[in-house]
């Protein structure tokens, strides 16, 4: 463990800091161990306690000995209420390191991504914003069956928006790592309720100078469990809450695009995004109700500029919810039979 007054001559020593805002214990042992396996060692992990009230220490004190740990516990916790200002307050734990890796307390990477990084970086120093390809596994470490599409060498904010409004494609915090003068210079995260959306947004306008390069020989496995905020649909509050900032990530999306910072075809924008939008609302069908359905795709025909009535889309999930209804209703009804 590293007390505040060694920071310094580490800091000389390393260039990257990995920093982990922590509160699940769940498969903390596992990020760990992932990181404490790297290949190649020069990077700093700090560890951000989110006034857990599970012993976090105990399992960071095992890796004391075999990588530079500084380890922090806050007195309250904000993920549960703020987890953008949780992100920046671990972020913040950071000294004088070049570059950031936002990782978490339950995904998992290859042993050698930390010597990918470095060695991509010496070679190629102009890009502000490096990414792994993800895996997607379960809580026992299986990969599920459905997987994330894979990233080019480098894409573009505009490509990047586009793939991403697209099924498949997919984007986390955990698989980036950032140049940490440019995050400050582009305002830090791009705020959004949940942190839903805040991290597409944030990659976006960081990489709108040089783009984002894919470290393709290394591999980050990101986690889906029960424990996770983005798992959680049948929740009324969270759905309508991810909504709202879907909005929100709509409105800015637009107002990139009318200024020309972004360059996709406004048309072909306002059809994928709100595909996407019809997308996610179909997922929570079951956690919303008619008038939210009706309230919030007027809104969204509204930031789109969108002449036409959403009518149709309407009518769609007012007799989707009723097939989706009648469908459990006879599903409980054969389980109780059965029985």
């Amino acid at each position: 463990m590293i007390a505040d007054t060694q920071k310094k001559q580490f800091i000389q020593m390393h260039k990257l800091a990995i920093v982990v805002p922590a509160y699940k214990i769940n498969f903390f042992n596992l990020a760990l161990e992932s990181i404490a396996n790297q290949t190649n060692k020069n990077f700093i992990l700090y560890i951000g306690d989110d006034n857990s009230p599970q012993e976090l220490y105990s399992i960071v004190e095992k890796y004391n000995t075999s990588i530079d740990i500084v380890y922090h516990r806050f007195d309250t916790n904000m993920g549960g209420k703020d987890l953008v200002s949780q992100w920046e307050r671990c972020i913040d734990l950071a000294s004088d390191e070049e570059w950031i890796w936002l990782f978490s307390d339950d995904d998992t990477m290859d042993p050698d991504c930390v010597e990918n990084f470095y060695r991509t970086q010496e070679r190629e120093p102009h890009f502000d914003l490096y990414h792994f390809n993800v895996k997607k596994i379960d809580q026992f470490n299986n990969f599920t069956p459905v997987q994330f599409a894979q990233f080019p060498e480098v894409v573009n904010s505009s490509d990047f928006l586009v793939n991403k409004l697209k099924p498949g494609y997919y984007s986390t915090v955990v698989e980036y790592i950032f140049r940490k003068s440019h995050f400050i210079e582009m305002g830090r995260f791009q705020r959004f309720d949940l942190a839903w959306c805040s991290d597409d947004a944030t990659w976006i306008k960081m990489g709108m100078k040089s783009g984002i390069r894919t470290l393709a020989r290394s591999l980050v496995y990101w986690r889906e469990s029960q424990f996770n905020i983005s798992t959680i649909s049948d929740d009324p509050d969270i759905f309508k809450r991810k909504l709202e900032s879907q909005m929100a990530f709509a409105e800015w999306l637009n107002e990139l695009i009318i200024r020309k910072e972004l360059n996709i075809d406004p048309q072909l924008f306002k059809q994928q995004l709100m595909a996407s939008f019809l997308r996610s609302m179909k997922y929570g069908i079951k956690s919303i109700s008619i008038r939210h359905i009706v309230s919030h795709l007027r809104r969204l025909y509204l930031i789109l500029n969108l002449r036409q009535s959403p009518v149709p889309e309407i009518t769609f999930f007012f007799f989707y919810k009723i097939y989706r209804f009648s469908a459990e209703t006879v599903k409980r009804s054969l389980n109780g039979f059965a029985l």
